[in-house]
């Protein structure tokens, strides 16, 4: 598959905010004292890191080698 570079750079730009998204909600979930709302937070983060994932799989089939940095 081939990315056009604006392809490229929105697909950068949505990894960038969904690695944010995953270590706010981590560090919500390490700061709660309710396990159950913790434990939300912890499922919030891995969708989140799903999301990071199947964007980076997508950049990569781009000929696009992402930064792996989380």
């Amino acid at each position: 598959m081939q990315l056009t570079q604006k392809e490229k750079l929105q697909l950068q730009d949505a990894i960038s905010h969904e690695r944010i998204c995953v270590m706010k909600y981590n560090n919500y979930a390490s700061q709660v004292q309710d396990t159950e709302i913790a434990s939300m937070f912890k499922n919030i983060a891995n969708r989140e890191q799903q999301h990071v994932d199947t964007l980076t799989k997508l950049l990569q089939q781009g000929g696009v080698q992402a930064t792996t940095s989380h």
